[in-house]
């Protein structure tokens, strides 16, 4: 195979070429040694915005060539939604979370199959219903105003005990579409504030499962907003999805959140509404007695803020016989932790709630 000899048009274009930079069109004059990043009498390639904005890594894509160190991450999808729904009537647990709002989806390229890395996120702020005046959803900055909870007596009223500490968690699901060699396939995952997973597919679909009458907050049309009418509550939840394309599926970092309090029962027989912290998915408790089986207390999973006469508990935690402290107990999905003294004569009891944190 013979190599094409260059002509004289050849060497004209390279010519023409080389010296093209000095024959702009501006109204200034180039520097001969060093080009602009950006020409502005061109249009800029979709890669050098990208790159500008953050939204493109500056190091190698391909994995031999990148630096030691660097795990190989690709660009992220995220979105972020706002969700109104009621909590039921009369009992939080009598109606399932099964209507489905999609948030985001992110699918490999190449059409080969890839882990990709699922995050969760966001808060809940919960107001309590009267089963007569109907709620509207709230704002996101009014939302983000109450995304802190407190503990409180959950008394005549709901009593403040301590400031707004622990960011307050939403209580809805999400419903996970994988795209892999089984075609397609559906999980559903509680969302207590936030969840973490990873998958190995060609694409994911991220879905937040609300209650029947929940529905997705227009911020750009709140008219068409609707109210709910709810005798237990209401709830708003701001929830974000971020599938992340990974290099590898080692992404679980547990920790633990302890929460502490000290109950008197001589002040009130009122149950204490703890919040449960973001991303906890066990929990076990603690106590200063000895052996706190032998006195009357009362430990349940609770929905807070719900209205008082209704039945917000989602299970009953037990303490290990002859033990100050109860096992480690998987967390359903509720918002905080009720604990309420039987005897009024009993004396105060100091509680640590340590819980097993993934963020």
């Amino acid at each position: 195979m013979t190599r094409k000899r260059i002509g004289t048009g050849d060497i004209r274009d390279m010519q023409r070429a080389d010296v093209q930079r000095f024959n702009r069109n501006g109204v200034y004059l180039p520097n001969p040694t060093a080009s602009p990043t950006l020409d502005r009498h061109k249009p800029i390639p979709s890669d050098e915005k990208a790159r500008a904005f953050g939204l493109e890594p500056v190091s190698p894509k391909r994995l031999f060539d990148l630096p030691a160190g660097d795990a190989g991450a690709g660009q992220s999808v995220y979105r972020r939604i706002h969700a109104f729904y009621g909590q039921g009537m009369n009992h939080v647990a009598r109606t399932n979370y099964t209507k489905a709002l999609a948030i985001i989806t992110n699918r490999s390229s190449t059409q080969t199959a890839r882990y990709f890395h699922v995050s969760i996120y966001g808060f809940g702020v919960r107001r309590t219903g009267n089963g007569v005046v109907p709620f509207n959803p709230l704002s996101i900055a009014e939302a983000q105003d109450r995304q802190f909870e407190q503990i409180y007596l959950d008394d005549v009223a709901q009593t403040p005990i301590t400031p707004r500490f622990v960011p307050s968690v939403l209580t809805a699901q999400a419903r996970v579409m994988v795209h892999d060699e089984s075609g397609q396939r559906f999980y559903d995952v509680d969302v207590i504030g936030s969840r973490s997973f990873s998958v190995y597919a060609w694409g994911v679909s991220v879905f937040l499962l609300v209650k029947p009458d929940g529905y997705e907050v227009d911020a750009q049309n709140p008219e068409g907003s609707e109210p709910i009418l709810s005798d237990v509550g209401v709830e708003d939840d701001v929830v974000g999805a971020r599938v992340l394309p990974i290099f590898t599926n080692l992404t679980e970092n547990q920790q633990n959140r302890t929460i502490t309090i000290t109950i008197d029962p001589a002040v009130s027989v009122a149950r204490r509404i703890i919040p449960i912290p973001p991303g906890a998915r066990r929990v076990q408790i603690f106590s200063n007695e000895p052996d706190p089986g032998a006195v009357p207390w009362e430990m349940d999973f609770w929905t807070g803020r719900a209205a008082l006469g209704t039945r917000p508990d989602l299970g009953i935690i037990d303490w290990e016989p002859g033990q100050a402290k109860t096992s480690m107990v998987e967390i359903p999905n509720a918002s905080a932790i009720a604990i309420r003294p039987l005897d009024p004569g009993a004396r105060a009891t100091g509680f640590s709630l340590v819980f097993e944190v993934e963020p």
